[in-house]
């Protein structure tokens, strides 16, 4: 909610918070959508990936998706400068990364996960860290077509970039200031 209340106040942005839940359905009011899966760290990617086909299906005019936490805060309108600077860009982020196939560093999602007994693995992937990338229309038609690649992964991050990379699109490093806070009430009162 922290995300969607301070990016809703710069309007023109259509802004869409997302949980996982039973069913799937959008509330104009809040932004919130729920998609019809788990709501764990582990069941990211396919809660992601039912997100953009939601959103594709009800928005197919949408140019891209700008994916972020909620705990990050961006220097909104360098955001904005950012984000139309690039649309034609597939897919870019503040922050990219590389990571060989092999099983999840166990400290990364540890005390994340649900399910602690999970030794899940992933694919190689050069990658956008989930702090903030943008994904053009293009690239979103490439990672609809990959629903089993996501329903199979355990993280979001890399399984984007594994699906992106496949199809031979690299990510960009784009900077746009942000910084990462806590997760405390004052969340929502930052800009």
């Amino acid at each position: 909610m922290a995300a969607i209340r301070r990016f809703r106040r710069q309007g023109g942005w259509d802004v869409v918070g997302l949980v996982g839940g039973d069913a799937t359905q959008y509330d104009p009011d809040t932004g919130i959508l729920t998609v019809a899966a788990a709501d764990t760290y582990e069941g990211l990617p396919a809660k992601l990936h039912a997100a953009f086909v939601w959103i594709m299906t009800n928005r197919p005019a949408t140019p891209g998706i700008f994916k972020t936490d909620d705990d990050m805060v961006f220097d909104q309108v360098a955001l904005i400068d950012t984000i139309y600077s690039n649309l034609s860009t597939p897919y870019w982020g503040v922050k990219v990364g590389t990571c060989s196939a092999g099983p999840i560093d166990s400290s990364r999602v540890g005390a994340r996960f649900t399910d602690t007994t999970l030794k899940p693995t992933h694919k190689a992937a050069i990658y956008c860290y989930g702090w903030g990338y943008w994904v053009s229309a293009r690239a979103l038609a490439i990672i609809l077509a990959s629903g089993n690649e996501y329903r199979s992964s355990y993280i979001e991050d890399i399984c984007t970039g594994f699906v992106m990379n496949r199809s031979g699109i690299v990510p960009q490093r784009i900077r746009v200031p942000y910084k990462e806070e806590s997760r405390t009430p004052d969340l929502l009162l930052l800009k």
